[in-house]
């Protein structure tokens, strides 16, 4: 079975591990937030301060708890809103990924908080669209958002292959 798994193109390598790494998200995201809700909180409670307090600089906002509102629109901040499940599908495709650990390493350093402060940046975005009216809020949350989240998490994917795996990887040739 090894010798069958190593005679298949790495690029096969990489699609099979990827669905398997992203079945397994979907398994951990879906339990961490059922099965141990209130000890996931401080993430939620964490982004709504970070977002609220930077939105605070610009705008007259409350914020408390996973709550921010703003001109009457009122945000709640859930477990998908985080960007958790985002950094997970990352970090799926770093590992699948065939380059040592060292550089898979470098992968989440850069990619993870990039995705945590462009999930914040998205939040904010919200808020003020929500603040003005619903109609925009509900295209951005929908469907740029969405789309948006998908080609920034492959960004950052395609970024670490260009300047830590084969960057590295040409240095030592």
């Amino acid at each position: 079975m090894l010798n069958l798994w190593r005679s298949l193109p790495s690029i096969t390598r990489f699609v099979v591990m990827f669905l398997i790494m992203l079945a397994l998200v979907g398994i951990i995201f879906s339990q961490l937030f059922t099965r141990f809700h209130d000890n996931m909180l401080w993430l939620m409670q964490m982004t709504t301060s970070i977002a609220g307090w930077t939105l605070s600089l610009f705008f007259n906002v409350s914020y408390n708890d996973t709550l921010i509102v703003y001109k009457g629109f009122r945000l709640e901040i859930i477990d998908e809103c985080t960007g958790l499940f985002e950094m997970l599908i990352f970090i799926a495709a770093v590992l699948s990924y065939p380059t040592n650990l060292r550089r898979k390493f470098h992968g989440f350093l850069m990619g993870i908080p990039a995705i945590f402060v462009f999930n914040l940046i998205r939040i904010i975005f919200l808020v003020v669209a929500g603040g003005y009216s619903l109609a925009v809020f509900d295209f951005m949350h929908l469907y740029l958002w969405q789309a948006t989240l998908i080609i920034m998490i492959g960004s950052i994917w395609v970024s670490w292959l260009c300047l830590i795996v084969y960057k590295s990887r040409g240095a030592k040739a």
